[in-house]
């Protein structure tokens, strides 16, 4: 159950929150084309579990009618942040030196 006065802004009605204590944002897609074969969506998570109240960022990743979801902690998702970054930064290198 939610603490109360702690419940997050930006958590869902339709979450469900108030049996699971598992609070969920709106997903966002990242859909840049709207064609891509892997649909990805992403939103916030927050989990009621004693005074630790352990937070994140929800992946959904789907090809199908089944999504795939992965929820990582708030750590993770600044490193993935970082690394994608820089993935990216080395993709546009490697881009315009083939151009």
């Amino acid at each position: 159950m939610a603490i109360r006065g702690l419940h997050p802004a930006w958590c869902v009605p339709e979450s469900g929150c108030g049996a699971s204590a598992l609070h969920l944002s709106r997903l966002r897609p990242v859909a840049p084309r709207g064609d891509e074969v892997i649909q990805v969506r992403a939103g916030l998570w927050q989990m009621d579990v004693g005074r630790l109240r352990p937070s994140g960022v929800l992946l959904e990743l789907s090809a199908d009618d089944e999504p795939e979801r992965w929820p990582i902690d708030l750590a993770q998702a600044r490193a993935l942040a970082y690394v994608l970054r820089d993935l990216l930064r080395t993709a546009d290198d490697a881009a315009r030196r083939a151009a």
